[in-house]
């Protein structure tokens, strides 16, 4: 009898500092961030592994682990800013199917996907934030974006990672084209991360698919500075300029203002067109020789 009554009041003791080593409250974060993610929208875990918890936090007892590619439904606004794997995401209640049964907890946002999309063969290719590179000081504004590509079982089939240039963008989208006249080729994920506000960039990454493995090719990005410069870059692959095969041009454009006083703005334009050979396997600059 005493040893059931002194493991309840162990159990107690345990419960009750437990709640005493958490905040009282859930911190409501309406700070932006890139998911812009909204009660009820529905989104795809993006880590490999994914704790589900019972509160906002690392502190937070774990119910549940989720996969890749595991569907997830929004249920509430942002709480708790947290820095994780160096970068702040706050955490939002979750609902998810475990086999029948609907379960829900906290899931930090950070490890949810930024953007998926499905091809017509049931694929699901998806991006995110992972892991980080041992970076210098220089680099302090880089992020490691991995992308992902599922089977219609969600078995990772490919996967690949780029730097990316972590601003003051807004939104991101990404989008799968086909291999756009590039042999090799089966598809092309475009990765956008686009800047609304004077000299924040909007940035395109391109990745070839070729059925078993990623490659990178050309991107391009765009910025202006209202009154001041733009700088402005097009590229074109083989079914759009409809020239050599093999070949993608990228077009680039700076503009800079004469004169900031005058009622009509007029710039003084460079133009450069810049050239890459590809071989199935690689995109690389042409250097021409003037």
């Amino acid at each position: 009898m005493f040893k059931q009554v002194f493991t309840a009041l162990l159990i107690i003791l345990s419960v009750s500092v437990r709640a005493q080593e958490r905040p009282a409250a859930y911190a409501v974060d309406e700070n932006f961030n890139l998911w812009n993610k909204k009660t009820n929208d529905t989104t795809c875990v993006f880590a490999d592994i994914a704790y589900i918890r019972d509160y906002p936090g690392l502190k937070g007892m774990i119910l549940d682990s989720l996969t890749t590619g595991t569907r997830v439904i929004i249920k509430s606004e942002a709480y708790n800013n947290t820095l994780i794997k160096d970068f702040h995401a706050p955490w939002h209640k979750v609902t998810y199917m475990a086999g029948k049964q609907q379960r829900s907890g906290f899931i930090w946002l950070g490890l949810l996907a930024l953007g998926t999309n499905h091809d017509k063969e049931g694929k699901l290719w998806m991006y995110g934030f992972n892991k980080y590179l041992n970076r210098s000081n220089d680099e302090e504004h880089l992020s490691l974006c991995e992308i992902k590509v599922l089977d219609p079982s969600l078995q990772t089939i490919g996967r690949t990672s780029i730097l990316v240039t972590k601003g003051e963008q807004t939104f991101t989208e990404g989008k799968i084209l086909d291999n756009m006249g590039l042999a090799g080729l089966q598809a092309i994920y475009r990765i956008g991360f686009f800047g609304e506000a004077c000299a924040v960039p909007t940035d395109h990454h391109y990745i070839g698919w070729t059925g078993l493995n990623f490659i990178r090719l050309p991107g391009k990005s765009n910025v202006s500075d209202a009154g001041v410069l733009y700088h402005q870059e097009k590229l074109l692959f083989p079914a759009e300029h409809r020239l050599d095969p093999s070949l993608i041009i990228k077009d680039i454009i700076d503009g800079e203002v004469i004169d900031p006083d005058q009622k009509e703005l007029k710039y003084k334009e460079s133009k450069k067109r810049v050239k890459y050979i590809w071989d199935g396997k690689i995109a690389s600059e042409i250097i021409e020789m003037k």
